[in-house]
Protein backbone atom coordinates (compact mmCIF):
# COMPACT_ATOMS: atom_id res chain seq x y z
CA UNK A 1 0.00 0.00 0.00
CA UNK A 2 3.43 2.26 0.68
CA UNK A 3 4.69 1.53 -2.49
CA UNK A 4 1.65 2.31 -4.41
CA UNK A 5 0.80 5.91 -2.70
CA UNK A 6 4.20 6.35 -3.33
CA UNK A 7 3.83 5.39 -7.48
CA UNK A 8 0.88 7.49 -7.22
CA UNK A 9 2.24 10.55 -5.92
CA UNK A 10 5.04 10.11 -8.57
CA UNK A 11 2.76 10.17 -10.92
CA UNK A 12 0.16 13.36 -10.23
CA UNK A 13 4.19 15.63 -9.72
CA UNK A 14 5.40 14.53 -13.08
CA UNK A 15 1.60 15.01 -14.41
CA UNK A 16 1.62 18.43 -12.87
CA UNK A 17 5.50 19.21 -14.37
CA UNK A 18 3.84 18.34 -18.03
CA UNK A 19 1.00 20.51 -18.32
CA UNK A 20 2.51 23.42 -19.85
CA UNK A 21 3.26 21.28 -22.49
CA UNK A 22 -0.15 18.80 -21.94
CA UNK A 23 -2.71 20.03 -24.82
CA UNK A 24 -5.27 18.64 -22.95
CA UNK A 25 -4.59 20.32 -19.99
CA UNK A 26 -4.32 23.65 -21.17
CA UNK A 27 -7.78 23.24 -22.90
CA UNK A 28 -9.55 21.85 -19.80
CA UNK A 29 -7.54 24.81 -17.70
CA UNK A 30 -8.50 27.80 -20.37
CA UNK A 31 -11.69 29.86 -20.69
CA UNK A 32 -13.29 29.68 -24.05
CA UNK A 33 -15.68 32.73 -23.40
CA UNK A 34 -14.31 35.33 -21.39
CA UNK A 35 -17.00 37.68 -19.98
CA UNK A 36 -14.81 40.14 -17.80
CA UNK A 37 -12.80 42.44 -17.04
CA UNK A 38 -14.34 45.59 -18.08
CA UNK A 39 -12.13 46.91 -21.33
CA UNK A 40 -11.60 43.29 -22.74
CA UNK A 41 -12.14 44.37 -26.60
CA UNK A 42 -12.73 42.34 -29.32
CA UNK A 43 -12.07 44.02 -33.29
CA UNK A 44 -14.00 41.69 -36.18
CA UNK A 45 -13.46 42.04 -39.96
CA UNK A 46 -16.42 41.52 -42.03
CA UNK A 47 -16.62 39.54 -45.00
CA UNK A 48 -17.18 42.59 -47.71
CA UNK A 49 -15.48 45.34 -45.76
CA UNK A 50 -16.54 46.86 -42.25
CA UNK A 51 -15.73 45.81 -38.59
CA UNK A 52 -17.37 45.12 -35.56
CA UNK A 53 -16.07 46.21 -32.10
CA UNK A 54 -17.20 44.30 -29.09
CA UNK A 55 -16.58 45.56 -25.84
CA UNK A 56 -16.63 44.52 -21.92
CA UNK A 57 -18.63 47.77 -20.75
CA UNK A 58 -19.39 47.17 -17.44
CA UNK A 59 -20.93 44.57 -14.27
CA UNK A 60 -24.52 45.09 -14.01
CA UNK A 61 -27.57 43.41 -12.87
CA UNK A 62 -29.73 41.77 -15.03
CA UNK A 63 -32.89 39.52 -14.59
CA UNK A 64 -31.99 39.89 -10.64
CA UNK A 65 -28.64 38.05 -11.17
CA UNK A 66 -24.96 39.92 -11.83
CA UNK A 67 -23.35 39.99 -14.71
CA UNK A 68 -21.45 41.17 -17.56
CA UNK A 69 -22.34 44.11 -20.04
CA UNK A 70 -21.09 44.03 -23.70
CA UNK A 71 -21.45 46.56 -25.99
CA UNK A 72 -21.11 46.46 -29.93
CA UNK A 73 -22.38 49.40 -31.70
CA UNK A 74 -25.70 50.46 -30.12
CA UNK A 75 -26.52 47.10 -29.13
CA UNK A 76 -26.06 45.31 -25.85
CA UNK A 77 -25.69 41.86 -24.81
CA UNK A 78 -25.27 40.07 -20.81
CA UNK A 79 -23.42 37.39 -19.85
CA UNK A 80 -22.76 35.12 -16.86
CA UNK A 81 -20.22 32.80 -16.75
CA UNK A 82 -19.40 30.60 -13.78
CA UNK A 83 -20.61 27.21 -12.29
CA UNK A 84 -19.51 25.61 -15.06
CA UNK A 85 -21.61 27.20 -17.47
CA UNK A 86 -22.02 30.35 -19.90
CA UNK A 87 -25.23 32.02 -19.88
CA UNK A 88 -26.83 35.04 -21.62
CA UNK A 89 -29.62 37.12 -21.51
CA UNK A 90 -32.46 36.41 -23.95
CA UNK A 91 -34.45 39.47 -24.55
CA UNK A 92 -37.04 38.22 -27.11
CA UNK A 93 -39.48 40.60 -29.09
CA UNK A 94 -42.48 39.95 -32.03
CA UNK A 95 -43.07 43.20 -33.94
CA UNK A 96 -46.95 44.02 -34.19
CA UNK A 97 -48.42 46.95 -35.85
CA UNK A 98 -44.71 48.89 -35.92
CA UNK A 99 -44.11 48.29 -31.81
CA UNK A 100 -41.83 45.46 -30.49
CA UNK A 101 -44.23 43.42 -28.22
CA UNK A 102 -41.80 41.99 -25.75
CA UNK A 103 -42.24 38.48 -25.06
CA UNK A 104 -40.06 36.67 -23.30
CA UNK A 105 -37.01 37.85 -21.60
CA UNK A 106 -34.53 35.58 -19.20
CA UNK A 107 -31.26 33.67 -18.83
CA UNK A 108 -30.44 30.66 -21.30
CA UNK A 109 -27.34 28.43 -20.98
CA UNK A 110 -25.51 28.74 -23.90
CA UNK A 111 -22.51 26.19 -23.39
CA UNK A 112 -21.22 24.26 -20.24
CA UNK A 113 -17.76 23.73 -19.57
CA UNK A 114 -15.18 21.86 -20.46
CA UNK A 115 -16.18 21.35 -24.08
CA UNK A 116 -15.83 18.29 -25.90
CA UNK A 117 -16.06 16.57 -29.32
CA UNK A 118 -19.79 15.67 -30.44
CA UNK A 119 -21.02 18.04 -26.96
CA UNK A 120 -24.96 18.35 -27.89
CA UNK A 121 -27.33 20.84 -26.64
CA UNK A 122 -30.83 21.53 -26.91
CA UNK A 123 -32.61 24.78 -25.71
CA UNK A 124 -36.23 26.42 -26.31
CA UNK A 125 -38.63 28.42 -25.54
CA UNK A 126 -42.45 28.96 -25.99
CA UNK A 127 -44.45 32.23 -24.59
CA UNK A 128 -47.37 33.79 -25.74
CA UNK A 129 -48.38 37.64 -25.23
CA UNK A 130 -51.31 40.08 -25.62
CA UNK A 131 -51.31 43.28 -27.50
CA UNK A 132 -53.77 45.34 -28.63
CA UNK A 133 -56.29 42.20 -27.71
CA UNK A 134 -54.26 39.68 -30.49
CA UNK A 135 -52.28 37.14 -28.95
CA UNK A 136 -48.87 36.84 -29.90
CA UNK A 137 -47.38 33.32 -29.63
CA UNK A 138 -43.09 33.17 -29.87
CA UNK A 139 -41.33 29.44 -30.26
CA UNK A 140 -37.65 29.64 -30.15
CA UNK A 141 -35.53 26.58 -30.32
CA UNK A 142 -31.53 26.23 -30.64
CA UNK A 143 -29.76 22.97 -31.14
CA UNK A 144 -26.03 23.33 -30.96
CA UNK A 145 -23.08 20.33 -31.53
CA UNK A 146 -19.63 21.17 -30.45
CA UNK A 147 -16.65 19.66 -32.44
CA UNK A 148 -12.48 20.05 -32.39
CA UNK A 149 -10.17 20.78 -31.27
CA UNK A 150 -9.14 22.53 -35.17
CA UNK A 151 -7.53 25.08 -36.50
CA UNK A 152 -9.55 28.63 -36.75
CA UNK A 153 -10.67 28.86 -40.74
CA UNK A 154 -8.34 31.82 -40.58
CA UNK A 155 -5.15 29.59 -39.78
CA UNK A 156 -4.11 32.04 -36.90
CA UNK A 157 -5.89 30.12 -33.60
CA UNK A 158 -4.88 26.57 -32.47
CA UNK A 159 -7.27 24.80 -30.28
CA UNK A 160 -10.32 25.84 -31.06
CA UNK A 161 -13.87 24.44 -30.56
CA UNK A 162 -16.66 24.86 -33.27
CA UNK A 163 -19.98 25.24 -31.97
CA UNK A 164 -22.47 24.11 -35.05
CA UNK A 165 -25.98 26.20 -33.99
CA UNK A 166 -29.17 26.09 -35.74
CA UNK A 167 -31.87 28.48 -34.48
CA UNK A 168 -35.42 28.36 -35.64
CA UNK A 169 -37.52 31.10 -34.44
CA UNK A 170 -41.87 30.57 -35.26
CA UNK A 171 -44.08 33.82 -34.32
CA UNK A 172 -47.56 33.80 -35.14
CA UNK A 173 -49.97 36.63 -34.47
CA UNK A 174 -53.40 34.11 -34.27
CA UNK A 175 -56.00 36.26 -35.71
CA UNK A 176 -57.64 35.44 -39.16
CA UNK A 177 -55.38 36.08 -42.11
CA UNK A 178 -51.69 35.65 -41.00
CA UNK A 179 -49.69 32.45 -41.04
CA UNK A 180 -46.68 31.66 -38.77
CA UNK A 181 -43.88 33.27 -40.04
CA UNK A 182 -40.76 31.05 -39.48
CA UNK A 183 -37.22 31.86 -39.54
CA UNK A 184 -33.97 29.32 -39.49
CA UNK A 185 -30.19 30.68 -39.15
CA UNK A 186 -27.13 28.39 -39.13
CA UNK A 187 -24.13 29.82 -37.67
CA UNK A 188 -20.99 28.30 -36.85
CA UNK A 189 -18.79 29.59 -34.48
CA UNK A 190 -15.01 29.09 -33.49
CA UNK A 191 -13.86 29.53 -29.76
CA UNK A 192 -10.12 29.78 -29.01
CA UNK A 193 -8.67 29.30 -25.72
CA UNK A 194 -8.43 32.09 -23.16
CA UNK A 195 -9.83 34.54 -26.22
CA UNK A 196 -12.99 33.45 -26.82
CA UNK A 197 -15.31 34.32 -30.52
CA UNK A 198 -12.37 34.03 -33.00
CA UNK A 199 -14.43 33.80 -35.81
CA UNK A 200 -18.09 33.30 -36.86
CA UNK A 201 -19.68 32.22 -40.33
CA UNK A 202 -23.68 32.29 -41.08
CA UNK A 203 -25.78 32.80 -44.46
CA UNK A 204 -25.40 36.29 -43.92
CA UNK A 205 -22.11 37.26 -42.53
CA UNK A 206 -18.35 36.35 -41.79
CA UNK A 207 -16.55 37.88 -38.98
CA UNK A 208 -12.78 36.76 -38.29
CA UNK A 209 -11.12 38.06 -35.42
CA UNK A 210 -8.10 40.33 -36.01
CA UNK A 211 -7.35 41.82 -32.63
CA UNK A 212 -8.11 41.09 -29.04
CA UNK A 213 -7.03 43.36 -25.76
CA UNK A 214 -7.98 41.43 -22.08
CA UNK A 215 -8.57 44.31 -20.51
CA UNK A 216 -7.82 45.32 -16.78
CA UNK A 217 -8.47 43.41 -13.97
Amino acid sequence: MRNFTAIMAAGILLALAGCDSNPLYLRLSSDYFPVSPSGATWEYSMDGGGSKIVTVVDQTVVGERPCWRFQSGADYAYWINENGKLEKYEDHTVLFNGFQVPIYQGWVTMLQWPLADGMSRRDSVGAQAVSQGVTLSHTWVRSQTVTGPETSPDGQWADCYRVHQEETVINWIQTAGFQPETTVTVRNIWLAPDVGMVAMESPDSVLTLVSFTGGEE
